[in-house]
């Protein structure tokens, strides 16, 4: 006999964008307290959909209504920290408890991800969410080199050094990125599909981790922020918006830069080869000896579709 299924709620959003059909687009599915869906299920769901990431929005089951369990799927592997699925679920979970209260002005929320718990904040009036997002910040001992870029991206070959030490970067365990400067846009648009990059000798205790390869232009700086382009390639893949990698850049960048207690604005565009364009907003502010205190993460989103699925 056949058993009953589940239906459950999802909305997909553009995150990092107030256009639609631009940005990054997310699949957030509903979980009401009374859902038995397994984690073996979920990752079914990330990978019907087909998207970059799905997460999965638990109802809340304290007393507050603006904390929430999150659970965050690539269609093959769940992840324990993501920028983009943390902002767009941010923006839908927290407009809608505005909405509901009829509340005005910057309104506070929390998700509880396996990163680690994450500190909200949604302005009505922009309708932007910013996120204090889980970091432990880890720059590997094993850098890319040249010839490592130019056997993935050989038009390459003039627009960067040719001694160049390309570091490797952790946002948090399980999130790592080559950061590829490059010296023009004309060089970005050069960047190329390609295949998977595998990277081994990272420190130890930090290797068993996603690698994606992060190429950026440093194009301006006005008003005390620093202004950046970038594109993300895993592979034969292209993202159009990756909030872990630009909160990843801006840590290491302010780890060369930044002076204790000083906080650097970064304004990061991302997508636009790609035509989703997506502007991504990252804040680090310095220990106020040595490191980084915190780093906050912030962007748009707007509503795409909604619809039910069956479990």
């Amino acid at each position: 006999m056949r058993s009953t299924s589940e239906k459950l709620d999802y909305a997909i959003v553009d995150v990092f964008t107030d256009k639609r059909y631009e940005g990054n687009p997310l699949a957030i599915v509903r979980l009401p307290a009374s859902s038995k869906v397994t984690q073996g299920q979920k990752q079914n769901i990330a990978r019907e959909f087909n998207l970059s990431e799905t997460t999965f929005l638990h109802e809340p089951l304290s007393d507050d209504p603006s904390e929430w369990t999150v659970d965050i799927f690539m269609t093959h592997a769940e992840l324990p920290f993501a920028g983009h699925p943390t902002i767009g679920t941010a923006c839908l979970a927290l407009s809608e408890v505005a909405e509901k209260s009829n509340a005005q002005g910057i309104i506070q929320g929390r998700f509880n991800l396996k990163a680690g718990p994450v500190q909200l904040q949604y302005d009505t009036a922009k309708k932007t969410a910013k996120a204090v997002i889980p970091h432990d910040v880890r720059v590997h001992d094993r850098t890319w080199s040249r010839e490592e870029l130019l056997a993935q991206q050989p038009a390459l070959a003039e627009s960067v050094g040719d001694n160049v030490k390309i570091p490797i970067v952790s946002i948090v365990k399980g999130m790592t990125f080559a950061l590829i400067e490059l010296k023009s846009l004309d060089a970005l648009e050069k960047v190329k599909l390609t295949t998977e990059v595998s990277v081994d000798g990272l420190d130890l205790g930090w290797d068993e981790t996603f690698v994606g390869t992060y190429y950026y232009v440093q194009t301006s700086e006005s008003e005390g922020v620093r202004h950046l382009r970038t594109r993300m390639i895993e592979g034969s893949l292209e993202d159009p918006a990756t909030g872990s990698a630009a909160s990843d850049l801006a840590a290491y960048l302010s780890l060369q830069l930044g002076k204790p207690g000083q906080t650097l604005e970064y304004a990061i565009t991302q997508g636009v080869e790609m035509g989703r364009r997506s502007e991504i907003a990252v804040s680090v502010k310095m220990g106020a000896e040595k490191g980084i205190e915190t780093i906050t993460l912030g962007g748009g989103a707007i509503a795409v579709m909604e619809g039910r699925l069956q479990v």
